[in-house]
């Protein structure tokens, strides 16, 4: 009976997410939601923000699921497996996200400090060149900087959803326009010169993530040596048999899968293609490594 009380109550705290050593709740997070949590939204005429308009560059690298590719018939067995395309673009995105967030910033121009991402930068752009958003409803003068749902609400008792498609087409029209005004003028506001500290800066490899040659930021290993060679022309060609392309390292993820219906997981299917290409990566890899200070330091 003892034992049955005990498997019980065990079972009932599992259930409940509780950890039987800690008694403690446990939050479970899918490497989705851990993403979601640092992620970008996109330069739209949203409701979900009350309080400014919000925008960000996002890079975006098609991730596939790969589980069914790989068959019993896999000739590979190593013990660790290379990442799949979807694996290493959420690991870069994770990256490039918590990377980003912890960047610290000095303006240029009247040295205020902006830490975070590229639209709380955008966002003081948009404050020194008077970027503004016209009201979108008829016989209103105001000029609004951010908090256009406010505006709405509390001058005109109304929402951003209730505005009609002209009007909403105005108003993105003002949103990109501002945003690319703002991007034109980033580097006099905020030149690579003005990363004060990053996640990577203040680390222990003390990596400044700004190219010194062109100003272009690559926050990741991998990112840097695609940067690299793209500088000395590097290229590697397909290993699949009959295909005469050639490409950088990330263009051939995508090309492998558009092409051949695989990604790099699914060359392992097919020995001597896995073994090229992987021989051609590390001997690109070796040669950008050679000149990587002369890029970045």
């Amino acid at each position: 009976m003892e034992d049955y009380r005990s498997w019980l109550e065990k079972a009932k705290m599992n259930a409940a997410g509780v950890d039987r050593d800690i008694g403690e709740k446990i939050d479970y997070l899918s490497d989705e939601e851990e993403l979601n949590k640092t992620g970008y939204a996109p330069a739209i005429l949203s409701d979900d923000e009350d309080d400014s308009f919000s925008g960000s560059e996002v890079s975006s690298v098609e991730g596939y699921d790969e589980a069914d590719q790989m068959g019993t018939d896999c000739v590979i067995t190593d013990e660790k497996a290379e990442p799949t395309l979807k694996d290493e673009h959420l690991s870069r995105k994770q990256t490039e996200n918590v990377s980003e967030l912890l960047c610290l910033w000095q303006c240029a121009v009247c040295g205020k400090k902006i830490k975070g991402t590229w639209p709380k930068r955008r966002q003081h752009i948009e404050t020194h060149e008077k970027l503004y958003v016209d009201c979108p409803i008829s016989n209103c003068s105001s000029e609004l900087l951010r908090n256009l749902p406010i505006h709405l609400k509390s001058r005109h008792k109304t929402t951003k959803k209730a505005l009609s498609t002209a009007q909403k087409a105005d108003v993105q029209s003002q949103i990109d326009r501002n945003v690319e005004t703002a991007i034109r003028c980033e580097m006099k506001y905020f030149p690579p010169s003005s990363l004060i500290s990053s996640s990577e800066t203040a680390g222990r490899e003390g990596i400044n993530p700004y190219c010194k040659k062109c100003g272009s930021r690559a926050l990741t290993l991998s990112d840097r040596r695609n940067h690299v060679a793209i500088h000395m022309n590097l290229n590697v060609s397909c290993p699949h048999v009959g295909c005469s392309y050639n490409g950088r390292i990330k263009s051939c993820f995508a090309h492998f899968y558009k092409a051949h219906g695989a990604a790099t997981s699914g060359l392992k299917r097919r020995l001597h293609e896995h073994q090229k290409f992987a021989k051609a990566r590390k001997e690109l890899y070796a040669k950008v490594d050679l000149v990587m200070s002369e890029y970045f330091a």
